[in-house]
């Protein structure tokens, strides 16, 4: 028997079985795992999701809610069962995350490393553009807290805006860095002790989606954990959030729903003024900037044309969403 043990938690909703299945067929062969924890966002298919874990018996918990209530309020749901689960550590995992085999092992002996208690390791999911080349960046980058989405503009800033104009892929260099410090850390892959998750602050639910886990990271920070992402174990997306990859460039992709746009702009404005260090003046101007370069390389990318003028309009509505908080949310933006 294993003397360590894992809870893992997970947000389903849809009829999103065919990728939920492959993470339960590799977390419940862990024996690590002791508890499975997965919160049902008002599925479509919750028939298929019992019969699909019923072989593990109490192992395997599910949490009914009525209807999505995306993925802040589901994972504020599951972490806050999770604080009551008899376990060392949390795996927090989107349903579409599948770890490579032996991935707990592979967090347990990376723990070994450091003299401080207080640590989260994230997986690497080198299908997400961009997370792999943070490992071989040359100089490890400022990983202070800001507490915002939009950083006083800079030249560097400017000329990384520039990168974004040409795809990335097979342009790596320099020397492997298997494990970096992070500014924060997203739920995918995040390796938590259950000492941060029943001090942290639950996720925030209103947020919906999109955020939230950021946001989350950093109330687990100020409590003095350090984060950092590593090149193993590998978290393998079985679906991109994103049609063309990009969470920023993407957000003008044809295949990336409107409500996954909305979202991500309303919280990345909300998140920020409610967290961050700078004026509020500032801060007002850096969103305008960054929201600005956001629709040219939008147009650049995929041109003038009726999806690129519906996607100017929930963009700016999103903003001012952020910064109205009761300002309902759109009815194209609505969650499925």
């Amino acid at each position: 028997m294993q003397s360590t043990n894992v809870a893992v938690v997970t947000v389903t909703y849809g009829n999103r079985w065919n990728f939920l299945s492959q993470l339960v067929g590799v977390v419940m062969n862990d024996p690590y795992v002791t508890k499975l924890i997965i919160v049902d966002n008002g599925s479509k298919n919750k028939k298929e999701i019992e019969e699909g874990v019923k072989k593990y018996g109490d192992k395997v918990v599910i949490l009914r809610q009525e209807k999505n209530i995306g993925s802040a309020g589901g994972f504020a749901r599951g972490l806050a069962y999770a604080r009551g689960v008899a376990c060392d550590y949390i795996f927090m995992l989107d349903d579409d995350n599948v770890p490579e085999e032996g991935a707990i092992e592979k967090f347990l002996e990376l723990r070994k490393l450091f003299l401080n208690e207080k640590v989260v390791l994230v997986g690497s999911r080198p299908l997400l553009l961009g997370n792999t080349d943070i490992f071989y960046k040359k100089i490890i980058t400022d990983t202070s807290l800001k507490f915002t989405f939009f950083e006083v503009f800079s030249f560097a800033k400017f000329f990384n805006f520039l990168k974004l104009f040409r795809s990335t892929k097979g342009l790596i260099r320099g020397t492997l860095i298997p494990i970096v410090p992070n500014e924060s850390f997203i739920y995918g892959g995040a390796f938590i002790p259950i000492e941060a998750v029943r001090e942290a602050p639950l996720p925030d639910a209103s947020l919906v989606l999109y955020g939230d886990d950021i946001e989350y990271s950093w109330g687990i920070k100020k409590l003095g954990y350090e984060s950092y992402a590593c090149i193993r174990p590998r978290i393998n997306d079985a679906s991109v959030t994103f049609s063309d990859g990009s969470h920023i460039s993407g957000l003008f992709d044809p295949g990336t729903e409107i409500f996954k746009v909305y979202y991500r702009i309303r919280n990345m404005v909300r998140i920020s003024i409610r967290t961050t260090t700078q004026a509020q003046t500032i801060l007002f101007l850096n969103i305008i900037v960054w929201t600005s370069g956001l629709c040219i390389l939008g147009m650049f990318k995929y041109g003038v044309n009726r999806n690129y003028v519906r996607r100017i309009r929930i963009i700016l509505q999103a903003v001012y969403g952020g910064y109205e908080v009761n300002y309902r949310t759109p009815k194209e933006a609505e969650l499925p």
